[in-house]
């Protein structure tokens, strides 16, 4: 007999098999068909047989519909009806955009390429859309690692919309259009003595790009970025013009978050706190003294961050705290950076010795920490051996790095990302910022092992922080007020262009690697960050992802906002589609 959950997923493939037969690539406007029409009634009746088999056999060997995966490979590995289409398209005709992870690419016909200087102009832009039924997908700064953005049937950039508008200092708060990078709004709320509630890791986001995909920084009391806005103007194809506030109730909560799907954000008000220097401390424990130590760190720093690094017994942890509420600095000498930066100099020399070209510490004189690091792992990045040194040098390189600093909030709250790479963060509720239940140590502990046992070459570090809850109700952290998340980040290097090398960590990463942290994640009721969930890899995993985004998100009640005001589904793109499903 079928299980419940054999037949919900049997009710799902019989209702997706049709959507996953054909699939528009997010770089082409040519159809890949994935699966021939007349195999869909197979796919149908063997997807039944093979939910009659348990989970356990189902991922003990992988079934026959794992032939049928879904080839949604990201660019820059194109499909034949690409290299035709781009070959075809002369480039002063198109906008090409690479996405700053460098793993997502997308060409646009400039005729559907729009940059708008006005909000007047992108309701225009907006209802002309509407009326011919023309994709129009909003873009920041197309800084999300899977390219959440991207459309190759049609693009609106905001970047023209850049404007600090007004700086409330009574009430606390800054209006700006959504096109304004979080860098700029930041240094002109200094001149107020105001800062953001929260940043993210990167500055050069746009705002509207900063909320709506729910970015976030750490902090036990400290809710993601979106949950600090009071008003945001939205343009829809289908409503014009919605100012919303705190009394629209659920749109408004839902719209904070709308991943672009609802309207295009022209502009947006956030609550803002005082400016301050923060104290950052960095120092490095054993794994085991990050676990005994860690809910008193959480509840002892405003700010604080874990960096756990596979293959090495070493957690290094960076914690930042008002100055004010720091009675005293400790005066720490630090190193030098010759002496910071020896293990990866050292180990440098060491690989390439035998080269034809190899490293001196003349010629890796002004490389700096990424550059050193990438260097290193583009000779083998996934020989587990190899990945095990260089984790073992950064490691010496942040205990060589261990000490204090005192600088203003902006500057030490962001921070160096690396180079190019892929990575997945999941996020997951661990309990109440009074008392947390241990999901956060729970799921590291698993996944360290998995890592480890399996040998899979994991690159440095996994990063782990906290966040308050989001009031937003699309927010990987919604829940209650006094709810506590963990969001954990894996990640893998693009070292070299070396286009074999990308694609052998590319199929590394979006199989082995995020299977680990997907079934280590599943006890803990992980979602992915919107901005680094990327494409199903086959047809299981997709129904299986949208299952599970159905039980975590109200996705009935986002996709009724969705047939309300994007009516023709024109703001949407295929991997939305896919994910939440197409409201037509």
């Amino acid at each position: 007999m079928m299980t419940a959950s054999a037949l919900r997923r049997l009710d799902l493939v019989s209702r997706k098999c049709f959507a996953c037969a054909t699939f528009r690539h997010a770089s082409s406007q040519s159809t890949t068909r994935l699966v021939p029409p007349s195999w869909l009634p197979v796919l149908s009746g063997a997807a039944a047989l093979l939910l009659v088999c348990s989970e356990s056999e189902r991922n003990q060997k992988p079934t026959r519909l794992e032939s049928f995966s879904c080839n949604l490979q990201s660019p820059p590995f194109t499909t034949d009806s690409e290299e035709t289409n781009a070959a075809a398209a002369p480039d002063d005709e198109t906008t090409s955009i690479l996405n700053w992870s460098g793993t997502h690419a997308v060409q646009v016909s400039n005729a559907n390429y729009y940059e708008p200087e006005s909000i007047n102009e992108v309701i225009h832009i907006l209802a002309d859309c509407h009326h011919r039924a023309c994709k129009v997908r909003p873009v920041g700064s197309a800084l999300s690692p899977n390219g959440l953005s991207f459309s190759a049937d049609g693009m609106m950039s905001l970047a023209n919309l850049d404007q600090v508008l007004h700086v409330n200092t009574k009430h606390m708060t800054v209006t700006v259009q959504a096109g304004a990078r979080v860098s700029q709004v930041v240094e002109t709320l200094r001149r107020y003595d105001m800062t953001l509630p929260n940043l993210a890791s990167i500055a050069e986001q746009q705002m509207g790009g900063f909320v709506q995909v729910g970015a976030h920084g750490t902090g036990r009391c400290v809710a993601p970025v979106d949950h600090y806005v009071t008003e945001m103007k939205l343009v829809t194809p289908a409503k014009g013009l919605l100012t919303l506030t705190e009394a629209d109730g659920e749109l408004f909560h839902l719209a904070k978050v709308g991943l672009g799907c609802l309207g295009v954000v022209v502009e947006i008000t956030m609550q803002c706190i005082p400016a301050h220097q923060l104290v950052e401390h960095t120092f490095v424990l054993t794994r085991e003294e990050a676990k005994q130590q860690l809910d008193a760190l959480l509840k002892q720093h405003k700010h604080m961050r874990y960096m756990w690094i596979p293959y090495a017994d070493a957690v290094v942890v960076v914690t930042n705290d008002p100055e004010d509420a720091v009675q005293t600095v400790p005066k720490v000498e630090l190193a030098s950076e010759e002496e910071r930066f020896k293990p990866f100099y050292d180990l440098l020399i060491n690989v390439t010795k035998d080269l034809s070209h190899p490293y001196t510490l003349e010629s890796m004189n002004g490389m700096g920490f990424g550059e050193l690091r990438d260097a290193i792992l583009a000779i083998d990045p996934l020989k587990v051996d190899h990945v095990r040194r260089c984790n073992e040098a950064e490691a010496e390189f942040w205990r060589n790095s261990q000490g204090y600093r005192v600088l203003p909030s902006d500057q030490l709250l962001q921070f160096d990302c690396g180079g190019q790479q892929w990575v997945w963060e999941v996020c997951f509720p661990t309990g109440t910022q009074d008392e947390n239940n241990g999901n956060d140590l729970h799921l590291m502990d698993q996944l360290m092992q998995s890592i480890e046992e399996n040998d899979i070459p994991a690159h440095s570090p996994i990063e782990q922080r906290w966040t308050a809850s989001s009031s937003s109700l699309m927010s990987p952290a919604h829940g209650p007020p006094n709810g506590l998340h963990s969001w954990v980040g894996i990640i893998n290097y693009l070292p070299s262009d070396d286009p074999i090398q990308r694609r052998r960590i590319t199929d590394l990463f979006l199989n082995e690697y995020c299977n680990v942290l997907r079934e280590v994640g599943v006890g803990v009721n992980a979602t992915s960050h919107w901005a680094k969930l990327e494409q199903p890899s086959s047809v299981w995993r997709l129904i299986d992802l949208q299952l599970f985004l159905q039980s975590r998100f109200p996705l009935d009640k986002f996709n009724e906002a969705r047939r309300i005001y994007d009516s023709k589904n024109i703001l949407s793109s295929p991997l939305m589609d896919l994910i939440l499903g197409s409201t037509k």
